[in-house]
């Protein structure tokens, strides 16, 4: 293995980065229309918890959240608790 790819398995940053692209790399085959994974209302719950997880890992990694005071970090995940839960509700037609 290249000296360039041992130092990139190690570095926690291009690890996440990996991950975050793989996952988009999924929920861009579920939610282009893949009949295996489920029913329409399962596919778009799918894909928007996975947009708020990808969001969480964003942001406590790479905006550096996780060293933040406790508040700020509490207020941050119930902000995407909250979006999360009002996207859902609205689709399931709560609202309406």
């Amino acid at each position: 293995m290249p000296a360039f790819l041992r130092a990139l398995r190690h570095d926690r940053l291009t690890l996440v980065w990996l991950l975050l692209l793989a996952v988009t790399l999924f929920s861009t085959e579920i939610g282009g229309g893949a009949s295996w994974f489920g029913s329409p209302a399962v596919v778009t719950a799918a894909v928007l918890a996975i947009a708020f997880a990808k969001v969480t890992v964003v942001m406590f990694t790479f905006m550096e959240l996780r060293g933040a005071p406790l508040v700020l970090r509490l207020l941050a995940a119930g902000w995407l608790a909250v979006v999360l839960g009002v996207l859902l509700a609205a689709y399931a037609g709560v609202f309406a």
